[in-house]
């Protein structure tokens, strides 16, 4: 297959899944997946873009993905049809020779053989036109979505459509163009549009966003912090702060800090206390409440972490 050159205008696009609160491990784990699967996917269709970012937070997983190209190369591909000896008798096309110069919509002329390592086959040159990204990108955003996989999924809405969580609305935009999509949940129906939704506490409303550039400025507006590198550095600063200010020190406890990095949207500390009279139950009891059941830092008192 020989790729033919197209200069093409570069777009920005922006695909967003809107969910109730995700399980904080299937965050992870979604992006992981999109990370590996959506440019291969890409490239599969000639689409190779100049770089993809994927989010995740506990309401939403998006993808944007710069540089993509507004269509696909034009390029010729060799087809392998018949054996030779099935295709031509005494130097006529056969009606096997007929049928695959019609089904790759070309004359038998321009069919010619070769040798392979299975013998003499036919074969023809064909010059495929490349599709719109638009086209592509319509029937790829369902197969990126049902294509990830987790340990719970679910239905709702008497649907037959299966995530983890319920889908509440879905943001395609290729630069500033909403893509028509629609997840057929049978009496539900969800269909693309450019409103997403800010945080549900601290800003419940809709969040427009004029073109798939203006996503993460718009989420922040709303209270919504979509990268989790970022609100996982905001949590070690603000925690590490806070127990400074309590002149104690706080482990982060790896497996507790990327839990919450998914748990929360916009990560603000808050010092809580309680009684002292459960400092008489041995420390791992108390440590092991506050991290595994309520998600809690503890703050010790040395970074020996021996008294809290």
């Amino acid at each position: 297959m020989v790729l033919i050159s197209n200069q093409f205008p570069m777009s920005t696009f922006l695909l967003e899944v809107g969910t109730e609160e995700l399980p904080a491990d299937f965050v992870d784990s979604a992006i992981a997946q999109w990370q590996s699967r959506i440019p291969q996917t890409l490239d599969e269709y000639f689409l190779t873009p100049e770089g993809i970012e994927i989010y995740g937070t506990p309401r939403r997983l998006a993808v944007i993905i710069k540089g993509l190209p507004e269509k696909q190369p034009d390029r010729e591909e060799e087809v392998k049809g018949p054996p030779a000896k099935a295709a031509f008798k005494d130097g006529q096309p056969t009606k096997a020779a007929l049928g695959f110069a019609r089904k790759q919509g070309v004359e038998v002329d321009n069919l010619f053989l070769r040798d392979t390592d299975k013998g003499e086959f036919v074969f023809v040159q064909k010059q495929i036109s490349g599709r719109p990204a638009t086209e592509i990108l319509t029937e790829l955003i369902p197969q990126w979505i049902f294509g990830l996989e987790g340990r719970r999924f679910m239905r709702w809405a008497n649907g037959d459509l299966k995530f983890p969580r319920p889908i509440r609305w879905l943001v395609t935009l290729l630069d500033d163009v909403v893509l028509p999509v629609e997840l057929d949940n049978n009496a539900e129906i969800i269909k693309s549009d450019r409103i997403s939704s800010g945080h549900r506490i601290l800003s419940p409303k809709p969040v427009e966003i004029p073109q798939a550039t203006d996503y993460q400025s718009c989420l922040r507006n709303g209270y919504v912090e979509v990268k989790p590198e970022t609100r996982r550095e905001t949590i070690k600063s603000q925690v590490e702060s806070a127990a400074k200010q309590l002149g104690g020190y706080t482990p982060l406890y790896p497996e507790l800090w990327e839990e919450v990095t998914n748990l929360v949207e916009w990560p603000t500390a808050v010092v809580g206390k309680f009684s002292s009279e459960f400092l008489n139950l041995p420390q791992e009891v108390v440590t092991t409440e506050m991290v595994s059941h309520q998600r809690y830092f503890p703050v010790f008192k040395t970074e020996a972490a021996t008294e809290l």
